[in-house]
Parts: C-alpha cells; structure tokens; sequence
C-alpha cells in the first residue's frame, strides 16, 4: 500500500520504519523537507522482518499525499484537529484514516472533518521515544488495537492483519471504545503521577502510591461502568500494575512534555474522564486533582 504518516514523533516514526519493509511509506510534518532519514534501535531493529535499521523517506509531498491509501495519525489528540485540517485538501475521501494517540475525545471532531472516509482509531503499548533528531528506540512491546468509528470503516478489518505483519501483536476490534477505555484507565494513573513526581513507570510500584492509584482506578471503574462498559476497579489496577511493571524503565509521555515544558494531553486523558464523569453526575476527586496539578504546572511554564 502507499501509506502516509502524519506526525514524526517517535510512534510515528516506529510505525514508518515497521511498514516501510512491506509498503510505500510518505511523511507529512510540520517543516517542510522533502526527505526523512530515521535510524531505529532497540527492542525489534534486528527482527526477521528486515535486518535494515536505518531508512529514508519521502515527505511533505501532496502528490504522495493524494495518492496515499491509507493515513496513519500519530500526532498528540490535541493536535489533531490542525493535522487533518492541513491534509484534508489532499485526501483522497475514500483513503482510509487511522488515529493514534493518548487519551479520548477527538473522535467528534475528526468525524466532522472527514465526514466521508473510513475512519478508524488505534491504541498501542507498543513504546517508543527519540533520543536525538533522527534516531528512534524501540522501547517497549505491546499490542495494538484498532477498529472502526463510522460504517465506511466496517471494510476495513484487514488493516489489523497489515499492522500486524508490520509490528505484532496487533487485532481488530468490533467495538474499539472497549480498549480505548482500558488504555485511558493507564494513562490516568501513569502519566500524571510519573510527570507530577519526575519519575520513572517502575517507581510507581512503591506502597507510597498504592492508596492514589487504587482510587483512581476506582473512579474510572465507575464512569466506565456509567459508560456501559462494566468493570471493577480492581481490574484495571491490575492492568495498570503490570504495566507498571513491564515499562518499569520507561519515562512516560507526559513526564517528558512536563519536563521539556511542552503542552501535555491531560485534557485529553484525565480531562475527558472528568468530562464524562459529570454527565453522570460521578465525582472523581482523584482524578480532578491530578488534572488540576498538571494544568498548574502547564501554567507556570508558559507564563514564564
């Protein structure tokens, strides 16, 4: 397939270098050079797939763009919005178009932009950061999970199968809100505790954080279950132990935008969940608290 990449963070660029041993792969960024040179270390860079850890690729051409049958988006949910706004004049209405991003709430949004493409979304463990300008290490395996959120998307199942050849495991989902939730569940206890404490994943494991991390498991069990998705919170704190425990070394996303100042998505992950809790009249304390903190120090650095 030809296949565009919206964003060349670190996901973006792991997933285009994946692909790239099997498709044609195009990026679209914010700059506007017209070639990429990615080198890839770590966890799978010399898998059986393709032993090649350094690649170069096209990008920000619209005529690649246009031809594009699938579009990958792997810029943070905030950023959403402008990234399809930028593409949209190129795409092709019946390209395919897959989201990937932390967090829940860009889905309306991105709907009404596209009203007519398929239009699915994707949430990964797979892990990924950049430690200089054209590298990217792969830290961390996990699955990824995608399905579709409008009826054009229903044909488009084989995608699990394609993202699965590129970088396993990965499955389609019938209902792709299920693990959306479940990831969200994570990344309220993860992301703002590491990024609040300037800590790594694995620190979380100490019984300093046991109280903290079972109430807010305990919150987003309740507006799940308000949601229609019935879960306990001992569930996804087991979830969110283990994952704890397998990204024990990893710093998180949101440690690192709080750490090189950069906005974060907390908007996007404890901000949807108090958003929605209110429509079910939930208090979440535990939740709003954290949001309230990372929006504190989001204020303080870009007031400097």
């Amino acid at each position: 397939m030809n296949i565009s990449i919206i964003g060349a963070g670190a996901v973006g660029r792991l997933w285009g270098c994946k692909l790239a041993a099997q498709h044609t792969v195009h990026f679209w960024t914010r700059d506007n050079c017209q070639q990429m040179a990615i080198h890839l270390s770590g966890t799978e860079a010399t898998d059986s797939i393709t032993q090649e850890t350094s690649f170069q690729f096209d990008a920000n051409q619209p005529a690649l763009l246009a031809n594009s049958e699938l579009v990958l988006v792997t810029v943070k949910a905030f950023q959403v919005e402008a990234a399809i706004l930028a593409i949209k004049a190129h795409l092709n209405p019946d390209t395919a178009v897959v989201i990937m991003h932390n967090g829940m709430g860009s889905q309306q949004t991105v709907l009404e932009l596209l009203p007519d493409n398929p239009i699915i979304y994707a949430t990964t463990a797979q892990a990924a950061f950049r430690p200089s300008e054209k590298d990217v290490r792969h830290t961390g395996l996990g699955p990824t999970l995608l399905g579709g959120i409008n009826p054009q998307a229903a044909e488009y199942q084989a995608l699990g199968q394609l993202f699965d050849n590129a970088l396993p495991p990965c499955q389609w989902q019938d209902d792709i809100n299920l693990p959306l939730w479940r990831k969200l569940a994570i990344n309220c206890a993860i992301n703002p505790l590491t990024a609040l404490h300037n800590c790594k994943n694995g620190e979380l494991a100490q019984s300093k954080f046991n109280n903290e991390l079972t109430g807010i498991c305990l919150e987003v069990a309740e507006v799940m279950s308000a949601e229609g998705y019935l879960v306990t919170g001992a569930e996804l704190r087991q979830q969110v132990d283990t994952v704890i425990n397998a990204t024990a070394g990893n710093l998180s996303s949101m440690n690192q935008d709080i750490c090189h100042k950069r906005q974060t998505e907390i908007d996007y992950i404890s901000g949807y969940l108090i958003a929605r809790a209110a429509t079910h009249n939930i208090s979440v304390p535990h939740n709003q608290s954290l949001w309230q903190a990372i929006k504190d120090l989001e204020k303080q650095y870009h007031d400097q």
